[in-house]
């Protein structure tokens, strides 16, 4: 890095637990940003995570955060049905913004940030992509050296068991889906690098109205086919395998990546199920968040690095309306941007 690059001065809107536990860690070990202020609308709670983490200002309301003129990025880390209200109050008072997601739970929501200045960076917060595995993932299956990705399927889960979790409420953006399938989503569209034409989806939903487990196909047209499922009541699973014209390819601990010990990407080359030619490429463990935050910043600096903007969360939220309209309807759902 440039000794001359500007850190930009970032505002954590929302005291969350993502804030305290992977997005503030993750601004004080970039070199490209530093963290200015933080706002919940508990005073004392948003006071209590400044001091842990060294942040000058701490705001009880989230308006006094986004009129804060020494702010020059909000990331909001506010539950799911508040992220485009408060994504556009931040627009309107010129800040760059990173949505945690899912930025919004419909296309449509998207509207509301369709007037925003082009000057302004605006991303959803899918740490996942600024990997360098996920990276070297995108440059190889460009390359063709495999032929071209045909099928992909990933299992996203966990366990949820905490029943105040706001996860556990619909009209909050909870449930499975919003949680986890827009990550498996968007990691089909990362693969294939199109838009799915259509998706088909089932859900099992719980006595709260949440969906506890979904499964869905997404259909890419010319053969490529996508097949995910996700679940809040499941044991932890994190996969991504893709098969290519000449190659198996898997990425162990997909989502989660570790961050004490190397990660890998596995290409088997074999053409005989009853023999492996797998062989594996390895990377440094590293902090997917604090890579997050770095190229936000320096996209905000006007560099030149992985940066995915407004038509890529309008595309993943579309993928979200047609899944949750088939699993209504129990038909194929055109995808429509």
């Amino acid at each position: 890095m440039s000794g001359k690059f500007k850190q930009v001065k970032w505002g954590i809107l929302g005291a969350a637990r993502i804030a305290d536990g992977t997005i503030l860690p993750a601004i004080k070990a970039s070199a490209y940003c530093t963290a200015h202020a933080i706002a919940a609308r508990d005073l004392e709670r948003a006071s209590a995570m400044a001091a842990r983490h060294g942040i000058p200002a701490a705001y009880g309301s989230y308006d006094a955060l986004i009129t804060d003129p020494e702010v020059e990025a909000v990331y909001i880390a506010l539950p799911n049905h508040l992220h485009m209200e408060w994504a556009k109050r931040a627009v309107v008072a010129g800040k760059h913004v990173l949505i945690e997601k899912p930025g919004a739970m419909t296309a449509s929501e998207y509207d509301a940030l369709s007037g925003a200045p082009a000057s302004l960076r605006i991303a959803e917060a899918f740490m996942v992509r600024h990997q360098p595995r996920w990276q070297h993932l995108a440059g190889l299956l460009q390359s063709r050296k495999y032929g071209a990705p045909l099928t992909f399927s990933s299992l996203l889960s966990f366990n949820m068991t905490k029943a105040d979790d706001f996860r556990q409420r619909p009209e909050w953006g909870g449930g499975a889906y919003f949680d986890l399938g827009c990550y498996t989503a968007m990691a089909a569209r990362f693969v294939f690098d199109a838009e799915p034409l259509r998706a088909f989806a089932l859900m099992e939903k719980n006595s709260a109205g949440i969906d506890v487990f979904t499964s869905v196909i997404l259909d890419f047209g010319a053969g490529r086919q996508a097949t995910f499922m996700v679940s809040l009541a499941q044991a932890s699973s994190q996969s991504i395998e893709i098969v290519c014209e000449k190659a198996f390819i898997s990425l162990p601990q997909a989502y989660v990546p570790s961050r004490t010990e190397v990660n890998t990407i596995v290409i088997d080359t074999s053409t005989d199920h009853a023999r492996s030619e797998a062989r594996s490429v390895e990377f440094p463990a590293l902090d997917q968040y604090e890579a997050e935050v770095s190229n936000f910043s320096r996209a905000v600096r006007g560099e030149e690095v992985p940066f995915y903007g407004l038509d890529d969360a309008r595309a993943n939220a579309a993928v979200a309306d047609a899944v949750f309209t088939s699993s209504r309807e129990q038909r194929w759902v055109p995808v429509v941007r």
